[in-house]
């Protein structure tokens, strides 16, 4: 039993949450017995004994708050950042599902910007929404690189279209497409190089176009963590909707950059330059600015394919 514990702590200091978790602590002086920190603990943490909770086996806990957050006594304590005693959540559910509903369709990719920074305080904004989505596990391993700097923008941009540039020529190359439809699937290869011939056009079009080839603005985020996690592409893809709805709110425009993320990823240099530690993927890429347009509409999305069982 000992041994278990052991390992357990080990594996989720040095591999899984990079930092020592102290379990909750009950005052029973307060606690009233009523269960609903041992219902609510996935981690199975809790036990009732003699009409009190006990934490039974603190080295299973992961500091997800739940305990702290269900108890009508606010007996239970934990020093990890997750018992924020002064706040508390308003009325629940704090938006109806109509505004909730109109706010995620008036969200749409913006790709042209007005030539004007995001401030510090709006970036930091944006990565607080990311901040509490869930992760597997109460990982909170998503990490973010932020580009701020029009210079830095610039130079990131000329490093993936180089990047998109060499996968393309790949993909309409005769003798080197069918190895790569062996590698990748061949619906892979004729979708890129779908995109292959929009990217010439663009091209093509660079003086005309505003975002040529991709709507780079004057800040892009990336969302990036360990890549053993199997939730780690979930984790990063909510964290960065997350922030695109928080940069909506804020009057900003957003667009996810799924080429951008890709180069991050396949490309050494791309990654290199951006500092992505050796173990860590980029799960998504985002660019916000300044919209220099507007939409007046809503437009209509097709019908869900679902199946009931």
């Amino acid at each position: 039993m000992e041994e278990d514990r052991r390992f357990l702590e080990r594996v989720k200091r040095d591999l899984l949450y990079g930092r020592e978790i102290t379990p909750p602590v009950v005052d029973t002086d307060k606690c009233k017995g009523c269960g609903q920190c041992v219902k609510v603990c996935t981690a199975i943490v809790f036990e009732l004994t003699e009409k009190k909770a006990q934490v039974a086996h603190g080295e299973r806990c992961f500091a997800c708050g739940h305990c702290w957050a269900v108890c009508p006594e606010e007996a239970v304590m934990q020093s990890e950042g997750v018992t924020a005693t002064s706040l508390k959540p308003g009325p629940v559910p704090a938006v109806s599902p109509d505004m909730l509903q109109l706010l995620f369709r008036e969200r749409r990719s913006m790709r042209l910007f007005e030539d004007k920074p995001v401030s510090r305080e709006q970036l930091l904004q944006i990565i607080e929404a990311g901040r509490y989505i869930p992760t597997g596990s109460n990982r909170q391993e998503v990490k973010y690189i932020v580009l701020s700097n029009k210079e830095k923008v610039s130079e990131l941009r000329s490093l993936v279209e180089r990047f998109m540039e060499k996968t393309f020529k790949a993909v309409q190359n005769k003798a080197i497409a069918p190895l790569l439809a062996i590698r990748m699937g061949r619906p892979a290869v004729e979708v890129l190089r779908y995109y292959a011939f929009g990217y010439q056009v663009s091209k093509d079009n660079k003086e005309t176009n505003a975002y040529f080839p991709l709507p780079f603005g004057p800040a892009v985020i990336f969302a990036h963590t360990q890549s053993f996690d199997p939730t780690a592409s979930f984790n990063c893809s909510v964290a960065l909707y997350n922030c695109s709805l928080m940069a909506h709110s804020l009057g900003l425009g957003s667009c996810f950059l799924g080429f951008v993320q890709a180069g991050a990823n396949m490309d050494k240099t791309i990654k290199h330059w951006l500092g992505i530690p050796e173990g860590n993927q980029a799960y998504g890429a985002m660019v916000a600015g300044h919209p220099s347009v507007k939409y007046r509409r809503l437009i209509e999305r097709k019908s869900p394919e679902t199946k009931w069982l």
